[in-house]
């Protein structure tokens, strides 16, 4: 599964990018798209893989040093998805578009080593290796799937926004 992991994220996050770079850049602030908690633009969709991103990489860091992340954390104490979603789309919004692809690219790079990394390890797909890959009902999943939903999944759904916005 993981170098399949490794490869669907690869795929997903260079179609999102091939999508994005069809946009003229002075349209990525443009609010045109229907999401959870209302319009938003390519910047926010980009903005909210680097809030996710970013969390992901936090947790796992967290958990490198045998302590439990504050989840979801990034300021919240429980699962507001359309309120966070807000956070991200300011906190990670760049002046200039090329910054924000290039720390999108960065996260992205980073989740990539932290897979290859857990794979070698053997702990990507083991269950309860990880305190904090635990679901408020007690379910356990595997960092590969904390991964996927957090990268080729919600990269998937927005290149597909996008496009059927824009392309």
């Amino acid at each position: 599964m993981s170098c399949s992991l490794v490869e669907d994220i690869q795929k997903a996050y260079r179609r999102l990018v091939e999508v994005v770079d069809k946009i003229p850049v002075s349209k990525r602030q443009n609010k045109e798209m229907e999401a959870a908690g209302g319009r938003v633009s390519v910047a926010d969709l980009i903005a909210y893989q680097i809030g996710w991103g970013t969390c992901l990489i936090r947790w796992y860091e967290t958990g490198l040093r045998g302590e439990s992340p504050e989840m979801p954390g990034e300021g919240f104490s429980k699962w507001d998805y359309v309120a966070i979603a807000k956070d991200f789309y300011q906190k990670y919004l760049y002046d200039a578009s090329s910054q924000q692809m290039a720390v999108f690219e960065k996260v992205v790079f980073r989740i990539l080593d932290i897979v290859r990394k857990e794979e070698l390890n053997g702990h990507l797909d083991q269950e309860g290796v990880w305190s904090w890959c635990t679901l408020p009902s007690g379910k356990k999943w595997p960092l590969s799937k904390w991964v996927r939903v957090n990268t080729a999944s919600p990269y998937k759904r927005a290149a597909s926004l996008i496009k059927d916005r824009y392309v």
